[in-house]
């Protein structure tokens, strides 16, 4: 297992949040999140921490392709249609509460290599 990086959503100044998210317009979400683990199959195990909304102890993210325009949950960057990303693996009827969350592939790929 490699170095677990701790990838806030808080800055490390103790600032503005530097990637929040609104979650139904009005109010604003802040997160936590660390890679626990690089699986096979490209395939990653993290943990995301919302005091607020969810809480994901080992949750398995998947490679996939942007659907739609948005922001990466760590960066903040823009992502854009058919980018590389990572997202919340669903399986069977279980939706995880954060599945609108994407991860640019560059972004999770280059925090794990530092």
């Amino acid at each position: 297992m490699r170095n677990s990086p701790n990838l806030s959503g808080r800055s490390r100044l103790g600032g503005e949040p530097l990637n929040s998210r609104k979650s139904n317009g009005s109010d604003v979400r802040t997160y936590t999140v660390t890679v626990v683990e690089e699986l096979a199959n490209s395939l990653f195990a993290l943990r995301w921490h919302d005091a607020t909304f969810c809480n994901y102890e080992e949750q398995i993210w998947a490679p996939s392709l942007a659907r739609a325009v948005g922001r990466c949950a760590l960066s903040g960057e823009r992502i854009n249609k058919g980018d590389p990303i990572y997202r919340p693996r669903i399986r069977g009827r279980v939706v995880p509460l954060n599945s609108d969350a994407v991860i640019l592939a560059s972004e999770l790929i280059k925090s794990t290599r530092a």
